[in-house]
């Protein structure tokens, strides 16, 4: 009997076994907030079984290692089809115009959404995150606003003249879900993930800041805007954006109610998922000013009355940005990029060419502490650098000429 049933019990566990695709991917490759890298036993339940005592004696654990902790089988994300990987450029110079960058040794791909091309046609392209190659439809251009359950939130376009961009979800099997067009700028997704904020047009020039499910697509709250709106972030007061760029006045809105006017004395303000500190840039030089050296940023948070308080601020550029976590400042000054930790203002360097690394609201990070950066080099010459803000090491993760090679690692929003 007992022999009978162990047979019973090995066969429906290799039945359950064999449901779970090899490339399956599990969620947890796109969390809310950092993964786990701990290894954990997920057991696999088996039903059809007559004696509960059997279940309970003979547990048999599946061990799933893929760096990132794994669910059951029964939640792993579609599996997403091949996809043959293309190689970013990863060539050594010698006495260039930049020996201090021709130094930097070389760093592994980057642990943001990024995607990849044959050519500059968009041939033959995917979207790539921590290992997971997606393809994308020829002749299209995505760019990950961000991770959610199981795929990215992503603009998307054709390049095509009168073809509108739109917004919507691309799944990890690389289909796409769109949530309809989007115009103006900017979008954000809300601290959780489960809602996205952006631009929609309504028609005969007017548009709305829309919120939607980006689990349904269903719009959950929209306030009027211009086609000119921007999204300029989404924190624990709501989500922030000008109405119209060119009058430069912005708002807080909590969906559902009413937009409040903030006064930023006409410094354009960045606002981040991860924290509520915001960050504060100067558009244009103050009157009477002739130099750069007038300009300044800073980081700041919402006090009472709806008032702005300043946290940290530093001047000598309109360049900069804020880490996720709202602890390190980058900025631009007269002596170059530098870092800044918020609390006490201290400072950090790179150990590159401050002309190599750029501060601007809206760079990329890779984590709290890793500032992802890339840019053309003369005419011939194609750079992705990754920054510790921290210890102000850099390595190169792309470095090769623009023509002729794969069209790629073009950085998103993890």
């Amino acid at each position: 009997m007992t022999k009978h049933l162990e047979e019973r019990l090995s066969e429906a566990l290799d039945a359950a076994a064999r449901t779970v695709p090899d490339n399956a991917v599990p969620p947890e490759l796109f969390p809310g907030e950092e993964p786990s890298s701990e290894r954990r036993w997920v057991p696999v339940l088996v039903g059809g079984l007559a004696m509960a005592a059997v279940i309970a004696v003979v547990a048999v654990p599946l061990a799933i290692s893929r760096e990132h902790s794994a669910p059951p089988a029964g939640s792993l994300c579609p599996a997403s089809p091949a996809v043959e990987g293309l190689k970013f450029s990863q060539r050594q110079y010698t006495g260039s115009d930049y020996p201090d960058l021709d130094k930097l040794p070389f760093g592994p791909p980057p642990s943001v959404p990024f995607t990849m091309a044959r050519d500059v046609g968009l041939h033959g392209g995917y979207l790539e995150d921590r290992g997971v190659r997606v393809p994308l439809q020829d002749g299209r251009e995505v760019f990950s606003i961000g991770r959610v359950s199981c795929g990215w939130v992503v603009y998307r376009q054709s390049g095509v003249s009168g073809d509108a961009a739109e917004v919507g979800v691309l799944s990890t099997d690389g289909k796409y879900r769109s949530f309809g067009p989007v115009t103006g700028d900017g979008a954000s997704l809300s601290q959780d993930g489960s809602e996205l904020a952006y631009v929609a047009p309504t028609g005969k020039g007017t548009a709305s800041v829309v919120t939607v499910s980006v689990a349904s697509g269903k719009r959950l709250a929209a306030t009027p805007a211009t086609s000119n709106a921007e999204v300029v972030g989404w924190n624990s007061h709501g989500v922030w954006f000008m109405r119209d760029r060119e009058k430069s006045v912005t708002q807080v809105w909590e969906p559902g109610g009413t937009p409040v006017t903030v006064d930023t004395d006409g410094r354009l303000l960045t606002a981040y998922r991860g924290t509520d500190r915001m960050l504060l840039s100067d558009q244009s030089q103050p009157a009477g000013s002739s130099t750069t050296a007038d300009l300044c940023v800073r980081v700041a948070t919402l006090g009472p009355a709806n008032k702005l308080s300043t946290t940290l601020q530093v001047c000598g550029g309109a360049g900069a940005t804020l880490s996720p976590d709202g602890r390190v400042l980058v900025a631009d000054n007269t002596g170059g990029v530098q870092g800044y930790l918020v609390d006490d203002g201290s400072k950090t360097s790179f150990r590159v060419s401050s002309m190599l690394v750029t501060a601007d609201h809206e760079a990329i990070w890779e984590d709290a502490t890793h500032l992802l950066n890339s840019a053309g080099l003369g005419t011939d010459r194609q750079m992705t650098l990754r920054c510790d803000v921290i210890s102000g090491a850099c390595e190169r993760i792309q470095d090769g000429p623009q023509k002729d090679v794969p069209v790629g690692p073009e950085l998103g929003y993890p």
